[in-house]
């Protein structure tokens, strides 16, 4: 099975090993090694007793960037010349990238087959063991590759191979920045369904098509998806992942959806759409001289394809469209060319899997075996299921194993959430609630913000976290977020709902913002509510009173996104823009996070209770480095997170000396950003430079 992003390799090194090897070879290796690089160099990674062909051009296929080493002696070895014709097949046909390296030869000389290329060629000729064709594949391939943009030795200054080593590796680790995803080891033995695939969206075809995965949750998807991306990636220059459109269209709204696809493709920051009408016109008038790759995830309704794809010739020619869904009604329109089902893993794979998870090896002890087949057999071929109940079977000693099988095996088949249930079941009160806060809120957080969050609500967070990954509960992504699959954050959500019978004044965490702001404006006290998602629609009008707020004494996280000149209150308050809030309320005692985008500029953050309070969000602001609430924070103590995203009108950060615990300043997007405060040498406990960028 491939790595993380799809691939084996990041790059294949081709060399004569006795021109390079032992000198610019290795060093050039080894700098990559340390990088973090994933390099192939055939002399240490070839397996020993393989058949040595297959293997090697095998490495080219799998690997995202070849990079040919020439030297006076390349064209003498056969092997040499037969990796390079696979290296420009692929990057036909995969669009992968060749980077060539020159190292004691001029692009000259590899063109036109003069000096060494010449007389190895003339040697062959002579023999007479290669024939015409084989010949002339060869010199196309070097004559090909010659003309691409790489990097020469001679034009080196006192050829110093040493600059010229750091110049290729910082090429390379921003080439391999581009935006692969990452892709769990939940699935074993796909090679035949990522072929299919790749057959059926064209990956060598200059034609636009778009292709549709069906299948029941927790079946994966979302994860071969991502592996076929990662494939196909190399060859775009425009892509876009859209993740949990399900969700994300309900807490943030289509328009955000249609935002994010522009963005991603214009690689434009200042985007703001109304409507989405507004969008769609904005999507095929912008983007449809753009050859795009897009993987829309979990699309669930048709309204979703309406608005983000309803034309093909909305995106270039050769745009490749990937598109998940549980629902193969909304993928059975005549825009989508090709549909997949994805089904449940076969009982061998399942069995693998399993075992991967509950013994960490690929088959289970003698002694285990019939448990392990029952227990495939109640987890139906479902991949997340299997992982799940494998990482909490691992937990158990055998004699437990038939007790907990038991009340799997009592749960009918087509009831997935009440089997994962059991594992959530069995954690701790503290792990509960950590769940319970990912499932319904922070899905996609960065881990050590909500670490920040949970710390200063007083839980022992580490030990919670690393019981929920080691029973396959959360995942930490390799950009450092918190991930859950659909159908454990499902479960969350069903747990709360449950646990108040359904009441939604009465419930712990409020993440639809519809919801939200119909709860908001009933006259209820509301202290359970410890979470709160609401989202502000421009053209709508919202009048709340004190007392809203006031009856949520218990809300430790408050998001808000967007403001309206509609928004007053009724009481206590005056109904201007200037003082939505009655001066010294002290609303939200126990607030602990407060994000809100595209905050007011009027708006007096002290009106919250801010004792207490360890971040900040104010991404989207539209305030200046002189705004009144710079002044108004620094009562803020305890602060841990201030993230600036996207605050356009920033010219220069406020002073923050006040703010002696933060650790993290992030000014990503600032693009009128031109000077730091010098109180920033101030604050002792800051970890690292301020985040500029991703």
């Amino acid at each position: 099975m491939a790595t993380s992003s799809g691939y084996d390799y990041e790059v294949f090194l081709s060399f004569r090993g006795l021109d390079t090897q032992g000198g610019f070879t290795d060093f050039l290796y080894t700098r990559m090694i340390d990088m973090g690089i994933r390099a192939y160099k055939d002399d240490e990674d070839l397996p020993k007793g393989e058949e040595f062909g297959p293997k090697l051009l095998q490495a080219i296929e799998q690997s995202k960037i070849s990079m040919p080493i020439f030297s006076k002696g390349y064209a003498s070895s056969v092997w040499c010349l037969k990796e390079l014709v696979k290296m420009v097949e692929c990057q036909k046909t995969k669009r992968q990238k060749i980077m060539p390296i020159f190292c004691d030869v001029a692009p000259s000389e590899v063109r036109h087959q003069t000096g060494g290329y010449g007389e190895a060629f003339l040697s062959r000729e002579n023999k007479k063991r290669y024939d015409e064709e084989t010949m002339r594949e060869w010199k196309a391939a070097l004559k090909e590759v010659s003309f691409l943009q790489g990097w020469s030795l001679h034009d080196m200054p006192n050829r110093r191979e040493g600059e010229l080593v750091k110049e290729i590796t910082h090429k390379v680790f921003s080439e391999l920045k581009k935006a692969y995803l990452a892709v769990s080891d939940c699935l074993v033995n796909v090679d035949n369904h990522v072929d299919a695939i790749m057959e059926l969206i064209g990956a060598g075809t200059s034609e636009t098509r778009i292709i549709g995965i069906h299948g029941m949750g927790g079946v994966g998807k979302t994860t071969i998806a991502k592996i076929i991306y990662n494939k196909i990636l190399p060859g775009f220059e425009n892509c876009c992942f859209l993740s949990n459109i399900r969700e994300m269209s309900e807490c943030k709204g289509i328009p955000f959806l249609q935002r994010q696809l522009i963005i991603d493709i214009l690689k434009e920051k200042f985007m703001y759409i109304r409507n989405i009408d507004e969008g769609i016109y904005i999507i095929k008038n912008r983007l449809s001289n753009k050859r795009v790759l897009l993987l829309l995830d979990d699309l669930e309704e048709k309204n979703h394809m309406y608005a983000l794809v309803n034309q093909r010739d909305w995106f270039g020619k050769g745009s490749k469209i990937i598109i998940t869904s549980r629902r193969k009604d909304v993928l059975n329109v005549p825009q989508v060319d090709y549909c997949y089902e994805f089904t449940s893993m076969d009982p061998n794979q399942s069995l693998q899997l399993f075992s991967r998870h509950a013994f960490r090896r690929d088959y289970p002890p003698d002694d285990y075996l019939n448990q392990s087949k029952k227990t495939i057999e109640i987890a139906g071929g479902l991949p997340l299921t299997l992982e799940v109940i494998g990482a909490l079977l691992s937990r158990f000693e055998k004699k437990m194993w038939d007790v907990i099988l038991k009340r799997l095996a009592d749960v009918p088949h087509d009831k997935i959430q009440h089997k994962l249930k059991i594992s959530y079941d069995a954690l701790d009160d503290r792990a509960k609630c950590i769940f319970l806060d990912i499932a319904c809120i922070f899905v996609g957080y960065d881990k050590d913000m909500v670490v920040h969050f949970w710390e200063a609500t007083k839980f022992l967070t580490m030990a919670a976290m690393d019981v929920l990954q080691n029973m396959s509960l959360i995942k930490i992504n390799e950009d450092n977020r918190v991930w859950m699959h659909d159908q454990l954050r499902d479960l969350g959500r069903e747990v709360v709902r449950q646990e108040c019978n359904m009441k939604i004044e009465k419930q712990s965490r409020v993440w639809n913002p519809e919801e939200a702001l119909n709860l908001l404006s009933r006259r209820k006290e509301k202290t359970k509510i410890e979470a709160l998602r609401l989202k502000f629609d421009h053209q709508l009008r919202y009048r709340f009173t004190f007392e809203d707020f006031k009856r949520l004494p218990n809300l430790r996280f408050l998001e808000v996104d967007g403001w309206t000149e509609n928004f007053h209150f009724k009481r206590r308050c005056h109904s201007s823009k200037t003082n939505i809030f009655q001066e010294n309320s002290h609303l939200l005692p126990q607030l602990r996070w407060l994000s809100w985008h595209d905050i007011p500029p009027t708006f007096n953050i002290t009106n919250f209770s801010m004792e207490n309070i360890v971040i900040v969000d104010l991404s989207f602001g539209k305030f200046t480095h002189d705004w009144d609430g710079w002044s108004h924070m620094e009562v803020i103590k305890n602060l841990k997170v201030l993230n600036l995203t996207n605050c356009w009108y920033l010219e220069r950060t406020p002073n923050l000396s006040a703010h002696a615990n933060l650790q993290c300043l992030i000014l990503r997007g600032c693009s009128k950003l031109v000077e730091i405060d010098r109180s920033i040498c101030q604050l002792k406990c800051l970890v690292s430079r301020p985040i500029f960028r991703v």
